[in-house]
């Protein structure tokens, strides 16, 4: 044969059957048969006289899921996937011809290696091995030998298709006596068949047939010959699994008669070193007879330990059984690690390392509920995802969304683009990707493409994208399809995520809109609908929202919602109706005691540490920390610092616990004015100054009840950490507007913003060095392009005079910034209001300036103090009378009470009736003019502070309430709701609490108001 032969010619006939080496010589082989057919196409011609197919599966082909590490995996995976292109292989080559037995033996031990781990028996792809399974039965023509009967019956009942089982093992006769084994390998496999039979109708609830008893009996005595002839260890395993199968089947049959009949037809054939743990009505337990005891005994002790909470016994159980498991595969029939791992996982006092090691081994065979258990603890958190990653349908994706409900928005978006829709299973199915998807149905005039909106809401609002997400969430109501109870559960992560409670009512209305739930799946958006809004609400203390919101679904809300809501009502303030909100409650289901304790230790503080053991009459042993976490918060709440900080302080395992002390500094924080004593931050522990968190809400303690120079000492005193010597620089800046000990190269955000932002009195800027982390650029979503300043702006929240047009660096992240500069010089007389003293000052800021800058200039024109502090901000729009205080003044001292005008205007034609909302009585609001109310209506309301010294207050609020109703506030120059809305205060009243003279009130005034005010504002 010529190698010159022309292109196209012989040479390209032959061309299929050499190996083409670029890089060496060809090698030629030689091919038997005579059919062109084959060596061109590679495949047999289909004789005419052929046998028609059988039903035709494609045996497809999968990629395994990265699932972490766990027992050779690799290698399993490669071996099935390679068994499997072999029989594809076989059947492109002969599409008409049975395919080789041994080929379907291995390829279906491949299937069963895979499936008989724990770990990996439940993920999405090896859920369709039982297709895979059936398709090369469908294949094999021939006769199976039993064998592959059993090979294919184990794939079934791994995948849990127990009635696919039962009924594959009777239409194949396989139990009868034409199918009867006769060597020792029919035999094992006989009974591998029993097994399997009778576990899978014991898992299906079928009843066993007598014939079938039958036929497994004489299998059974079959087996029983062998043993007595030879020897053989797998026969005897087999045997002994069969007879652990017929005990689990009595053990959970209802069928009383059919008992009997078991046991008395299977009684003589049991070995006598089982007799004792088998066909028993006997169910006492020791932990001798642990390595015999049956599988239905261990998984009746291992409820019986749940219910009693013995942990420890059950992590024995389990580990005997994961022993067991190791050395015998049919062990495995009983599925014990994963029913016992999941009562080890749901039980409490479980240690995060056994709940790990439950993880590696059983995998995606425990309960979703069990790994969204597992998965709450941090530690665990990583490897319980990637077995979710794994898995699909609702179910793993709420235990995902459970897992992550407290974590970053970041963290959900990067499982989803790892693992794709754990929903739906699709892996590439990402928002993007949705969005897309349904772009390109509306582009294409698809009439149906509203069909996929709520599955985009879903993943839009799973990724956090919120400001698309609100956008899309419009053509929801537009369309004539009914709400989902998808779409509403979305809404309710949505507002959570982005802290836009007053959204709740929507949620509301979709749920009322909505279909009643027709499955478990349904169910599930509805509970999270309700547990998600019920978190936005309690988050921002929306009590009254909460309860129109909670009652018309108390009566359908699952125990955690429940819980969500009683937790809410013992967060009420004491002067709020908390008892009516109780008994609502305690009417809508059970109220925990633990939130009983907790309004105790609010309400009265003294009989709650006496029933607790807390004043040192009774035993501490039994108060557990999640115990102590509810009683501070209770204190916390009623402001008891003394209660909140002895019951911290008297226990060394409590000490270190972050939660615990932000509980004591807000207890500190809420006490009334003058009870909290100057040597309160001496008693504090090393922790407290090691957390920046920590030391800030020690600071908003001291800047409440005027502590601030107590502070400073008692940071001056720990200045070798970097955290504290940035809040020491902090309260001496506070204390004498300037920096005494230079040196300090800032980092903590909180602290440079105070300083830089702060109105300084002094005429000269004030520099400071900044430090930032490195990748911060790409977290403020800027790249190494933007400027340094645009940078620092974002990031540390500045304004833009803080950064020196050419910005000095000390470094790769270090920058020298200044405090903020003044606005321009002020040349009307009457912006400066009034002056008291060195201690307080108050002006009117014009519209169109920033309050930061405004408060500078004044600071520097009153020349009275030595520095202030703001009491509230106004957005550059609004106008009106600002405060500028002393920090030496205790801000609970000083209660504001401000009249501010604003312009009302509803956001759609289903907003509320203005005088029907609740923001309209709530801030005392009346109607100024009504001239033109088709468009706006101008108001007047009171705002005032809060009592635990955020002076603000309600102030901060207003436009969170105004749009929880269908409200908007009217810009500066616009007469639509915006971002930067213009408010004018006009009145301030200034009650400031002397301890020994009482109570001082000033009154100051601004008129007349801006333009858009008319004559509304006039003195």
């Amino acid at each position: 044969m010529s190698r010159s032969t022309p292109r196209g010619g012989k040479g390209s006939f032959m061309r299929r059957l050499t190996a083409w080496c670029p890089l060496g010589p060809r090698r030629w082989h030689s091919v038997a048969g005579p059919d062109p057919t084959f060596l061109l196409y590679g495949r047999s011609v289909e004789a005419p006289g052929a046998r028609s197919q059988q039903k035709v599966v494609v045996v497809e082909q999968c990629s395994p899921p990265n699932t972490g590490q766990y027992n050779s995996a690799g290698c399993q995976q490669s071996a099935w996937v390679g068994a499997l292109r072999e029989l594809s292989a076989q059947l492109y080559a002969a599409p008409r011809s049975s395919i080789h037995q041994r080929s379907a033996e291995g390829a279906l031990r491949a299937l069963v290696s895979v499936l008989s781990s724990p770990h990996e028996r439940q993920i999405t792809c090896y859920q369709q091995f039982w297709q895979k399974a059936l398709a090369i039965d469908n294949y094999t023509f021939d006769e199976m030998d039993i064998s592959c009967a059993a090979l294919v019956a184990t794939v079934l009942f791994y995948n849990g298709k127990y009635k696919h089982v039962v009924g594959y093992i009777n239409n194949g006769k396989w139990l009868e006596g034409c199918k009867a084994a006769v060597d020792v390998k029919g035999i094992n496999c006989a009974l591998r068949l029993c097994t399997l039979y009778i576990l899978s109708a014991s898992f299906s609830g079928i009843k066993l047939r007598t014939s079938a008893v039958e036929d497994i009996k004489r299998h059974a005595g079959n087996a029983q010959r062998v043993l007595k002839s030879r020897k053989t260890d797998e026969t005897a395993r087999e045997y002994k699994i069969l007879i652990y199968a017929l005990d689990w089947y009595t053990a959970h049959c209802c069928h009383f008669e059919l008992v009997e009949f078991v046991q008395c037809s299977f009684d003589s054939l049991v070995p006598d070193a089982m007799r004792p743990y088998v066909f028993s009505a006997d169910t006492s337990f020791s932990l001798d007879s642990l390595r015999r005891a049956s599988p239905a005994l261990l998984l009746l002790m291992g409820h019986k330990c749940a219910t009693d909470g013995n942990s420890e016994l059950l992590r024995r159980l389990f580990a005997e059984v994961v022993r067991r498991e190791k050395v015998s595969d049919g062990f495995r029939f009983f599925l014990l690690s994963a029913r016992l791992g999941d009562l080890v996982a749901l039980t409490p006092g479980v240690d995060s390392r056994t709940q790990l090691h439950l993880t590696n081994y059983c995998g995606a065979s425990l309960s979703c509920a069990a790994l969204a258990r597992i998965g709450s603890k941090s530690h665990n958190c990583p490897a319980v995802l990637r077995v979710l990653g794994g898995m699909e349908g609702p179910a793993a994706y709420f235990a995902v969304r459970e897992i992550l409900f407290h974590r970053g928005v970041g963290e959900v978006l990067a499982f989803q683009r790892e693992y794709g829709d754990v929903f739906s299973g699709q892996r590439n199915l990402v928002w993007e990707a949705a969005l897309q998807a349904m772009s390109d149905s509306l582009a294409r005039g698809d009439v149906n493409w509203r069909d996929s909106l709520e599955n985009v809401l879903r993943l839009l609002s799973d990724a956090g994208k919120h400001t698309v997400f609100f956008e899309l969430l419009r053509e929801s109501h537009n369309g004539d399809k009914e709400t989902s109870l998808m779409i509403a559960s979305a809404l309710g992560q949505a507002i959570r995520r982005s802290s836009q409670w007053w959204r709740a009512l929507d949620v509301l209305e979709m749920l009322a809109l909505s279909n009643p739930p027709q499955n478990t799946t349904d169910d599930m958006f509805l509970q999270d609908a309700c547990l998600q809004t019920l978190y936005a609400l309690r988050d921002a203390k929306r009590w009254r929202e909460a309860l129109a919101f909670y009652v018309p679904l108390g009566s359908v809300a699952h125990p955690p919602t429940h819980r969500v809501f009683c937790s809410l009502v013992c967060g009420m303030p004491s002067l709020a109706p908390w008892q009516a909100a109780l008994a609502t409650a305690q009417q809508l289901g059970e109220v925990p005691e633990k939130f009983i304790k907790t309004l105790v230790c609010a309400r009265d503080p003294d009989r709650a540490m006496c029933t607790s053991g807390e004043d040192g009459g009774t035993s501490k042993c039994d108060i557990t920390l999640n115990t102590v976490r509810h009683m501070l918060q209770g204190f916390a709440e009623g402001g008891h610092w003394q209660h909140a900080l002895h019951c911290v302080s008297q226990r060394r395992e409590f000490v270190n616990d972050r939660s615990l002390w932000i509980s004591v500094l807000r207890a500190a924080q809420r006490s009334p004015l003058g009870s909290l004593s100057g040597n309160f931050f001496g008693v504090l522990p090393d922790y407290v100054w090691e957390s920046p968190e920590l030391l800030r809400l020690c600071l908003l303690a001291a800047e409440a009840h005027g502590l601030i120079f107590e502070l400073s000492c008692s940071l001056e005193k720990h200045r070798e950490q970097a955290v504290v010597a940035e809040y020491f620089v902090l309260t001496q800046f506070l204390l004498y507007g300037k920096c005494l000990h230079s040196g300090v190269t800032f980092t903590n955000k909180y602290v440079i913003y105070r300083i830089l932002m702060a109105p300084l009195p002094s005429a000269k800027p004030m520099a400071i060095d900044i430090m930032w982390e490195k990748g911060a650029f790409e977290s403020c979503g800027l790249n190494r392009s933007a400027g340094v300043d645009v940078f620092v702006q974002k990031y540390f929240k500045l304004h833009p005079t803080c950064v020196p047009r050419r910005p000095q660096r000390k470094g790769e992240n270090i920058l020298t910034v200044r405090t903020i500069l003044p606005h321009d010089p002020l040349q009307d007389s009457g912006t400066l209001v009034a002056v008291m003293g060195s201690t307080v000052v108050v002006a009117y800021k014009p519209p169109g300036t920033s309050t930061h800058t405004y408060a500078r200039a004044i600071a520097q024109k009153a020349h009275a103090g030595v520095m202030y502090s703001l009491a509230y901000l106004l957005s550059p729009s609004s106008s009106g009378l600002i405060l500028l205080l002393a920090p030496v003044i205790p801000t609970k001292s000083v209660v504001l009470e401000m009249k501010v005008f604003l312009r009302l205007c509803p956001m759609g034609p289903s907003s509320l009736p203005l005088l029907s909302t609740n923001f309209y009585s709530t801030y005392e609001m009346s109607v100024a003019d009504a001239s033109q109310s088709d468009v706006f209506v101008l108001t007047e309301a009171v705002c005032r502070s809060d009592s635990d010294g955020l002076l603000g207050g309600s102030l901060y609020r207003l436009r969170e309430s105004v749009s929880s109703e269908g409200w908007g506030i009217c810009g500066l120059d616009t007469t639509e709701a915006v971002a930067d809305e213009a408010l004018h205060v006009a009145e301030l009243v200034f009650r400031r609490q002397h301890q020994v003279a009482g109570e001082e009130i000033t009154v100051f005034r601004a008129f007349p108001g801006p333009s858009w005010t008319g004559s509304a504002c006039v003195e």
